[in-house]
């Protein structure tokens, strides 16, 4: 038997991972970064096949990390979590360095960034698990503390993206009157409140999307 709920209470914290170049850059939501070996220092960070960044790292053989406060602000994890390079210049507006290696370096948000340089690429099914080997980090603000994926989920009230390792798609609710008039996207955790929204979301047009990722209004559900 698997129960799902014990994913649910691991610990991971909440991150940006850029690849490309000045010409050409792209970044992801992820929380699934982490240290595997400190001598010499070296970090995974997992990415699924089908993200946009995974082929960027591919081709460039680098990627920053970017870690993100515990305040950061929603947009910057709507705008690299929900929505995909291929379509948007994820980085246009953005306060942005370059590593050595010439790698976008997001500092939107950030209160410290390492540099990687690809040394082990594995293959685990769904996802792509970089191996890279440190090459500069720096800390800009150490004033915040970082953010954790529980704060990420409760004081954003966000749910994993649908690319992400820990991606567990819930059950439809089983009320279905509306009667809270609060409705939940299933792929991205957003809340839209009839108290709140000048229209209520019944009365909303079948071909309304969400604000955050796009989903369908099929995908919320009554919470």
């Amino acid at each position: 038997m698997i129960d799902v709920e014990a994913f649910k209470r691991m610990s991971y914290g909440l991150y940006v991972v850029c690849s490309g170049n000045q010409e050409h850059g792209n970044g992801y939501i992820s929380n699934s970064v982490f240290q595997v070996t400190a001598k010499p220092a070296q970090i995974a960070a997992c990415c699924h096949k089908d993200n946009y960044t995974s082929q960027i790292i591919e081709k460039t053989g680098s990627y920053s990390i970017s870690i993100l406060h515990n305040e950061a602000e929603t947009s910057v994890i709507d705008k690299f979590g929900y929505s995909s390079g291929a379509d948007t210049d994820k980085l246009k507006g953005m306060n942005v360095e370059y590593g050595g290696t010439g790698v976008p370096v997001l500092l939107n948000e950030a209160i410290a960034w390492i540099e990687c340089k690809v040394v082990k690429t594995i293959d685990v099914g769904t996802h792509l698990m970089f191996i890279g080997e440190v090459l500069q980090t720096e800390v800009i603000d150490e004033s915040k503390s970082a953010m954790t994926y529980k704060e990420f989920k409760e004081k954003k009230q966000r749910m994993a993206p649908e690319n992400a390792p820990t991606y567990i798609e819930d059950s439809p609710s089983e009320e279905s009157n509306g009667s809270s008039g609060r409705y939940q996207c299933q792929q991205c955790g957003f809340i839209y409140d009839n108290e709140k929204e000048d229209t209520p979301f019944e009365e909303l047009p079948d071909d309304w999307q969400c604000p955050v990722c796009g989903a369908p209004k099929s995908k919320f559900t009554s919470i």
